[in-house]
């Protein structure tokens, strides 16, 4: 199973360019010149940072559970791979924050025997992959 990344991971930017948005209405109906431009710069420049930083982090997250083991990669610039057997794999656990729950995203925690633990955060459907990593880990029940 290959997990997803969760649409909510561009919600920041989504919410500072709604929020500069209606402070550069209300700026041009006042005629606050100064707020408008900065306001317009916040647009022209954070949001598409923002925007570019989340899709480089959605597209290099990949997570693989596989019959042998995981597999992460993080990061696309400079990715970081790292690899576990099933066998070294302790646990698997989904947590959800309120926000979370209703947008339905949710963070991936695994930790390793050992101590190691990789933390997922903005992924799909993250109940489905602990029960792929338990399916995987203890076939048949």
């Amino acid at each position: 199973m290959r997990a997803k990344t969760h649409w909510s991971i561009y919600l920041p930017a989504f919410l500072v360019a709604a929020l500069w948005g209606g402070l550069a209405l209300w700026a041009a109906r006042a005629g606050a010149e100064t707020v408008l431009t900065l306001a317009l710069l916040v647009e022209a420049g954070v949001v598409p940072m923002l925007l570019l930083m989340a899709w480089l982090r959605a597209r290099g997250r990949v997570l693989e559970i596989g019959s042998q083991g995981l597999f992460l990669q993080t990061g696309m610039l400079r990715p970081v791979k790292l690899g576990a057997a099933l066998s070294m794999v302790e646990a698997v656990e989904a947590h959800r924050s309120l926000l979370q729950r209703l947008l339905g995203a949710g963070t991936v925690e695994i930790r390793l025997k050992g101590g190691a633990a990789w933390r997922l955060d903005d992924m799909a459907a993250p109940e489905a992959l602990v029960a792929c990593f338990e399916e995987r880990k203890y076939p048949g029940g």
